[in-house]
């Protein structure tokens, strides 16, 4: 058996007071999700938090998860994810709102399917947290919540409702709206709009958070980074395929990317997408993560780890491409001081692989806990 149960001694208790559950994780590879990696270490566990990291860790009340030759990872987050809103099968779309292309003060929290999200199974590819996101179709079309993949309570699952305000400069904007002779049916009127929401309406300074926009082609990144260029404001870039072509004025801002599908050969054909290039955005500090979602429409959580593999085999370090799925997302999504590293103090979100899934295809999660419970074994 890979998780090893010990038998806990009887032990008095106060009336009325629960014990919390104990797990210790012994003997991992353990990557920290901040670059470091702690060979043959422990990891104890005590209710939802991580409350010991070390060598040779001891406490009889726990329960032994023994990870000895295996791979011990924070768990994942996808920073910007439709599912749970889409409507699977029947596809309505709940995070999607039509009828105004400007909706700055719409929660995607009220739009997500916990059965939708549960059917998923993120944690199964070690996908412990997303941010699940408005649709590409508005200008500016709501905010992001993260949650936990857990099946619980929606209201148990929120790290964060507030966590930033989706846009989109991207293509889909105008077929919604063009298709029904609406503004704005170009390119000329998207930034229009998203030019009169910022300075006439006062958008970044009425909202303090991370701003996400959908921008795929260079021309729609390099007219996106011209319009924000003096303002101050935390961005990411979400799709981002030709990054290439506006990779100076990004390195010079340090905008983040969320990358779609880039493990699709037509994306990388269409777009003539140079992944190695991605070293000099890392060099830079700027972050970067993956998301199962492309162009609005999410695609299944194995492409998160499709799409890490692929950076990695253009020449990026294994644990710079884990950072990219664990800090650097929960850093975009102002979720770091709970999720994204293991660390003590931090949630009890856990995954051990059989493998680095980075460096293989033939990796599997082995075990997983989200919050200190275990959803996988």
């Amino acid at each position: 058996m890979f998780c090893t149960k010990i038998k806990r001694k009887k032990e008095k208790r106060t009336e009325g007071m629960e014990r919390k559950n104990m797990y210790l994780i012994k003997n991992g590879t353990v990557h920290t999700g901040t670059g470091k990696v702690l060979e043959e270490h422990d990891i104890l566990v005590e209710g939802t938090k991580i409350r010991k990291i070390g060598k040779n860790l001891c406490e009889a009340d726990a329960e032994i998860i023994d990870a000895t030759g295996k791979q011990v990872f924070p768990g994942f987050i996808d920073p910007h994810s439709s599912i749970g809103a889409m409507g699977i099968p029947t596809r309505y779309r709940d995070n999607a709102e039509t009828t105004n292309v400007i909706n700055p003060d719409l929660s995607v929290k009220y739009a997500i399917d916990p059965d939708e999200v549960n059917a998923q199974e993120f944690y199964k590819s070690g996908i412990t947290s997303v941010g699940f996101s408005p649709d590409h179709c508005n200008v500016i079309g709501g905010q992001i919540t993260v949650c936990k993949t857990a099946p619980d309570h929606m209201a148990n699952r929120i790290v964060k409702e507030h966590a930033a305000m989706k846009g989109s400069v991207c293509s889909t904007v105008k077929d919604v709206y063009g298709a029904s002779n609406q503004m704005p049916k170009t390119r000329m009127g998207i930034f229009h709009l998203l030019k009169e929401a910022i300075r006439k309406d006062d958008l970044l300074k009425k909202y303090q958070m991370p701003f996400v926009i959908a921008a795929e082609t260079a021309g729609e990144i390099q007219c996106l980074m011209e319009l924000l260029k003096d303002e101050d404001i935390q961005l990411t870039i979400v799709d981002g395929f030709e990054f290439g072509d506006a990779i100076e004025e990004l390195k010079e801002k340090k905008v983040g990317i969320i990358f779609g599908n880039f493990s699709n050969l037509s994306q990388i054909s269409k777009h003539e997408i140079d992944l190695s290039r991605l070293k000099e955005l890392v060099e830079n500090g700027n972050r970067i993560a993956f998301t199962n979602t492309c162009k609005g429409a999410s695609e299944g959580r194995e492409v998160f780890i499709w799409s890490a593999i692929e950076v990695y085999r253009a020449g990026i370090d294994a644990e710079d491409v884990v950072k990219m799925m664990t800090i650097q997302p929960a850093e975009m999504l102002g979720v770091a001081d709970r999720i994204g590293s293991i660390e003590v103090g931090k949630d009890a979100d856990i995954t051990i692989y059989s493998d680095h899934p980075v460096k293989s295809y033939a990796a599997h999660v082995q075990f997983c806990m989200i919050n200190g419970k275990v959803v996988l074994s």
